[in-house]
C-alpha cells in the first residue's frame, strides 16, 4: 500500500521558506527613516526686508546645473529653498494661542553639498502693496554665509526694488572642489529672464 507523502513534503518546504524569510529579514541591513531630515548645510543664502513692508520678494539661485531654485522650483541638485516669505501673511508666528511678529521678512536657500561651479543670486519683487502707498523702493539685504568648519559671512549687500516684476542680480560666486568661494561680478541680464523665456 502506497502512502501519499506529498503533504509532508509541502509542509517541510513551507517550514524551510518560513525559516529562510526570518533569516533574510534578520540579516538584511535596516535603512534609517530620514523623511523630512535633510543633510547638513554647507552654505546659507538669505534675502530679508523690513517686516513692516507688505511685499513679496523672491530669492532666486541658479547653480552649475543652470536650473533655478525659487518659489516655483524649490529644489535642484543639492540647492533648496527652505523658506518662502510672502510678506505680512507669513510674518505672524502663532505660539500657544498668542501671536508674535517676525523681526523681518526672510527667504532662505541652502546649498547642502560642495557642488563646484558657478552660482548666481538674484531677488525679484513678485508682488507689493507698498509702492502704491507711496514707498520709493523695497530695501532688501542679501547675505551668503559659509557654515563649515565655522560660520562665516562671505557676502552681504543691499539692493532696492522699485517696481513689481523687477529682478536685480545681487551676487555671483564660483565654488571650488575644496569648498572655497570666490566672488565674481553678477551677470547683466536678470537671472529670471532665461526661465521666463522658457515658459
Amino acid at each position: 500500500m502506497n502512502v501519499d507523502r506529498s503533504p509532508v513534503w509541502i509542509g517541510l518546504a513551507d517550514l524551510l521558506l518560513c525559516i529562510l524569510s526570518v533569516v533574510i529579514v534578520a540579516v538584511a541591513p535596516t535603512k534609517a527613516k530620514v523623511d523630512g531630515v535633510k543633510p547638513k548645510a554647507e552654505f546659507l543664502i538669505t534675502a530679508d526686508w523690513p517686516v513692516a513692508l507688505d511685499s513679496d520678494v523672491d530669492l532666486w539661485l541658479v547653480g552649475p546645473d543652470k536650473k533655478p531654485v525659487f518659489y516655483g522650483s524649490r529644489e535642484a541638485g543639492c540647492v533648496s529653498l527652505d523658506r518662502d516669505s510672502l510678506g505680512f501673511s507669513t510674518s505672524q508666528i502663532t505660539l500657544d494661542g498668542s501671536t508674535a511678529q517676525s523681526e523681518s521678512n526672510k527667504e532662505t536657500a541652502t546649498i547642502r553639498c560642495i557642488a563646484p561651479g558657478h552660482y548666481d543670486i538674484g531677488v525679484n519683487l513678485y508682488s507689493d502693496r507698498e509702492l502704491a502707498k507711496g514707498a520709493n523702493a523695497i530695501p532688501v539685504r542679501v547675505e551668503i554665509t559659509g557654515l563649515n568648519p565655522q560660520v562665516t559671512t562671505l557676502f552681504a549687500g543691499n539692493v532696492a526694488l522699485d517696481q513689481v516684476g523687477q529682478t536685480l542680480n545681487v551676487a555671483s560666486f564660483d565654488l571650488t572642489y575644496d569648498g572655497q568661494v570666490k566672488l565674481t561680478d553678477p551677470p547683466l541680464e536678470p537671472i529670471t529672464h532665461a526661465y521666463e523665456r522658457a515658459k
